[in-house]
């Protein structure tokens, strides 16, 4: 459902979240800037990239330390994006054509709710096993009154990594160009605080 996103697994003290269902609470909303793409058929563009992480209170058996799995998204609202069909999932129902004009919702306001998750884990190309949220949707009523507490979270320096990065990738891009490419169609571009989630 998200994109695929990878938490770096190539020294022993990480450990990809483990397969199944879990009760999460989103505990960050991170905007990643613009991150330069490119799928067959398709000349590059820039799209404009997010990630929301997750906490279930899994730890890793080695070290003790909490595993909070992420998703990343490209920010689009239009009826056939992953981000779009994520928050719909979760919220319970579909943003109508007139929620939708308004704009994408603040994710900020994610943080802190909670939700059902469905994780799998697969081999990445290198051959590292990475873990990936495939579904979510909100927590039953009947669950609401016994959701979990977590641990504080502090964001990982992986995260300013990934930025720079993404980053770099766009100086780049723009250097061989000499001039911007146009950026992803967000449907109106708006930004309001009045989108229900």
């Amino acid at each position: 459902m998200a994109d695929i996103i990878t938490i770096p697994q190539s020294e022993s003290k990480f450990k990809p979240h483990p397969e199944g269902q879990f009760v999460a609470q989103c505990v960050d909303s991170i905007d990643l800037g613009q991150k330069v793409e490119e799928f067959p058929g398709t000349p590059r563009k820039l799209s404009q990239k997010l990630a929301l992480i997750f906490r279930t209170g899994e730890l890793n058996p080695d070290t003790g330390d909490i595993i909070d799995i992420a998703a990343e998204f490209s920010v689009s609202m239009n009826e056939k994006a992953n981000m779009r069909k994520f928050l719909e999932s979760w919220r319970g129902k579909a943003y109508t054509d007139a929620e939708i004009k308004t704009g994408a919702p603040q994710i900020h306001k994610l943080v802190n709710n909670f939700g059902l998750i469905s994780v799998e884990q697969k081999p990445s190309k290198a051959g590292r096993m990475y873990a990936r949220i495939i579904s979510i949707t909100g927590v039953p009523k009947a669950m609401a009154s016994h959701l979990p507490t977590f641990k504080p979270y502090v964001r990982a320096d992986y995260w300013a990594d990934r930025k720079t990065d993404y980053a770099a990738g766009v100086k780049a891009f723009h250097a061989e160009f000499s001039a911007p490419a146009p950026m992803e169609d967000f449907d109106t571009g708006a930004v309001v605080d009045d989108l229900p989630f």
